[in-house]
């Protein structure tokens, strides 16, 4: 692998991924929003910009000359929490995007693409399939992320492209959205209680560098079309994770007062996966990846992060 296209760049996972193609040597064509607001995220990293919005993907040939790019990175997508990840206009977009993408890989002749999947995707093959009403229209959001694996899949397959879309729960640095760690941090150093599901489900983490490594070795060894799953093989009951993570987010406060966590508060839109849906086996055999910040680790790295950017609470 010697260039690379990676959609959402200046996003975080792809900010994280573009640094560690940097690293490797890779070429990066980074494609980012017009008018974005993030561009700082890469600003020190030697990559060729290219604007371009997700519903234009299918100009990219226009856009980008070369034609010994070697994989396509889709990071990119709106509307992945809060009233956006339910506007169907805009998971629509996303879907027609990532097709759009797929189209225009086959006229530069890019022969492999690798996406990001997420485990919502398997979360909703099983509450959807429930005898029982769902009015949480955050389903856009997994449903077309879901439409956007098979479909792609399907479509680089007919174009004898390499198609990969692995399943993905991440954490980390550098991340500003609502998702479930960040959140949780964020109101420990604010003094306010995390409310929680009673936290039986199995779940797994995996620090965002050790991310973008996985997605670069998927790129360089993985067998074409299989389902990989990136996580730290050590899949156990959330509460587990979240226990830690309330521990080293206290320890962080100057305020003697421990915040505690509130587990089964929550009991709406729970869905329990089965274990092996966090099974590594197929992504440690075909690429040898293996993890290597531990979540304790990486918790303590974030939390620090979190800590800096919040300037105006008094921590330790």
């Amino acid at each position: 692998m010697k260039k690379a296209i990676v959609t959402g760049a200046t996003g975080f996972i792809g900010k994280w991924l573009t640094r560690e193609l940097v690293s490797q040597g890779i070429e990066v064509y980074a494609l980012v929003r017009k008018n974005s607001n993030n561009l700082k995220n890469i600003s020190d990293l030697p990559v060729r910009l290219v604007e371009c919005d997700i519903h234009e993907l299918r100009q990219l040939p226009s856009k980008i000359k070369d034609r010994n790019i070697d994989v396509v990175f889709h990071i990119a997508w709106q509307g992945v929490a809060g009233k956006n990840a339910g506007n169907q206009s805009i998971q629509m977009e996303n879907l027609q995007g990532t097709l759009d993408l797929i189209d225009a890989m086959k006229e530069m002749n890019i022969k492999t693409f690798v996406g990001a999947g997420s485990l919502h995707e398997a979360e909703s093959i099983i509450e959807m399939s429930e005898d029982k009403v769902v009015s949480n229209l955050g389903y856009m959001y997994k449903a077309t992320k879901m439409a956007a694996h098979w479909m792609g899949k399907a479509k680089a397959g007919a174009y004898g492209i390499r198609f990969f879309w692995p399943l993905i729960n991440t954490y980390g640095e550098e991340e500003n959205s609502p998702r479930l760690i960040n959140t949780m941090i964020r109101k420990i150093f604010k003094g306010e209680t995390p409310e929680l599901s009673a936290g039986e489900q199995y779940y797994d983490f995996v620090h965002v560098c050790d991310v973008a490594k996985a997605l670069c070795l998927i790129a360089e060894k993985g067998v074409d079309g299989t389902n990989y799953v990136i996580g730290s093989g050590n899949a156990k009951p959330l509460k587990d994770y979240l226990t830690i993570v309330g521990q080293i987010a206290n320890n962080m406060r100057n305020d003697a007062k421990e915040i505690p966590l509130k587990f089964g508060a929550i009991t709406s839109n729970v869905v329990k996966l089965p274990k092996d849906t966090f099974d590594v086996e197929k992504i440690k055999r075909d690429t040898g990846f293996c993890p290597s910040i531990s979540f304790e680790d990486g918790i303590v790295r974030t939390a620090k992060w979190i800590k800096r950017e919040m300037t105006d609470i008094t921590i330790n």
